[in-house]
């Protein structure tokens, strides 16, 4: 088991945690990845923990943790964890929840200058890529095209450069 590994991202975490004001990490937490590491690779039917076993048990246990923090820290908190919150995720899932996030947050904004909410939200195009850019996505056709992004009542429209969701 890479060490190493877990003792930066428990360091990491205890910095993190520490200039946000948010609940601290503890031990346990450690010991928990490891336990879900071990797991991980006896679902492999392997002896022993490789990488990869590692990895998922850091995004496991990062996504448990950040979910319990408050609103403000864990928007932080998923910026500055990103690498670790994309392992083994599919594009187009990493996608739609960005797009998801960014949906979130307009309507949050129309709700609370308006009063109101409406059928559709309005994300733009220039966003989503930003946001795609950052975790090393830079071609979205195929996001656009599949059959996620449109079962998610999602629609993107080429002339306004925005994506739109219905309602």
């Amino acid at each position: 088991m890479d060490q190493d590994k877990v003792a930066r991202i428990y360091s990491d975490l205890r910095k993190e945690s520490m200039a946000t004001g948010s609940i601290p990490i503890t031990v346990r937490h450690i010991e928990s990845m490891i336990r879900m590491a071990e797991a991980h690779a006896k679902m492999h039917l392997r002896d022993y923990v490789v990488e990869d076993d590692v990895n998922m048990a850091i995004r496991v246990m990062l996504e448990s943790f950040i979910d319990t923090q408050k609103f403000s820290v864990m928007r932080s908190m998923r910026k500055t964890f990103a690498r670790y919150l994309s392992f083994r995720r599919d594009n187009n899932e990493l996608l739609l929840f960005i797009l998801k996030q960014l949906v979130a947050e307009q309507a949050a904004y129309q709700r609370n200058r308006y009063g109101v909410q409406n059928d559709s939200i309005e994300v733009s195009e220039k966003d989503l890529q930003e946001k795609a850019r950052q975790i090393n996505i830079h071609n979205l056709s195929a996001f656009y095209d599949s059959d996620l992004f449109r079962s998610n009542k999602f629609s993107h429209d080429l002339k306004k450069k925005l994506i739109v969701q219905q309602f």
